[in-house]
């Protein structure tokens, strides 16, 4: 019998999502399918959509056109055998996208079952993600003053350069988190109405973030 179970997970910059979502995933057994990292990955190829996608979300640091992140999402699920559950994170960050969003899920045969909406203040979102760093190589992932003493230094296992990702400056960071606040506060308010929201404070230690979201949408 198909595996119909498909959970979203929202939360703004810094919220401590991609964590909890490597977490889940491998509790839960699910499918992760991030829509900003696959939206990066077309922004980092020299073609038309590719600077279109860059253009967005590194220069401008807006959300791509509904239709761009719908297109990508529903080439995602489709790549996932339908016995296997999903985690979506990222989409819907638009309230114009929540009925396409469900719709491609419905057309998949598949049930949402929880929205999980890690929230954190603006100051947390900038002191963690100014501190992020990856290696250009082997896009290992370092966090300066825990794991990176100078990023000036190249990356310990591969030898590459360690960078900042374009959109983690702190004045990028801050649009973005105002970007959220006014783009998929709405989409959080729906899922709310619906039952389906489950909000978690995202400013705690990781373990009890995953812990208090684990005790919450493990299937019975």
């Amino acid at each position: 019998m198909p595996h119909k179970d498909t959970y979203i997970l929202l939360g703004s910059a810094g919220s401590g999502k991609s964590t909890q979502a490597e977490l889940l995933k491998s509790s839960l057994h699910l499918a992760h399918i991030d829509i900003g990292a696959e939206l990066r990955a077309v922004a980092a190829h020299d073609t038309p959509l590719g600077r279109q996608v860059n253009d967005f979300i590194n220069v401008k640091h807006e959300l791509a056109s509904d239709d761009l992140v719908l297109s990508v999402l529903m080439d995602a699920i489709h790549s996932v055998p339908n016995t296997v559950g999903l985690l979506i994170d990222g989409i819907p960050r638009r309230e114009s996208q929540i009925q396409q969003v469900l719709k491609t899920l419905t057309d998949s045969g598949r049930i949402l079952n929880k929205v999980v909406f890690i929230d954190v203040p603006e100051a947390v979102s900038v002191e963690r993600i100014s501190r992020r760093y990856a290696c250009e190589g082997c896009k290992r992932s370092y966090i300066l003053g825990k794991n990176l003493i100078d990023s000036e230094k190249p990356c310990r296992y591969c030898g590459g350069r360690i960078l900042q990702r374009a959109d983690d400056t702190e004045e990028g960071v801050r649009k973005r988190h105002q970007v959220f606040h006014q783009e998929t506060l709405p989409v959080v308010r729906y899922f709310e109405s619906t039952g389906q929201l489950l909000h978690v404070d995202g400013n705690q230690e990781t373990y009890k973030v995953f812990k208090f979201i684990l005790e919450h949408v493990r299937p019975e």
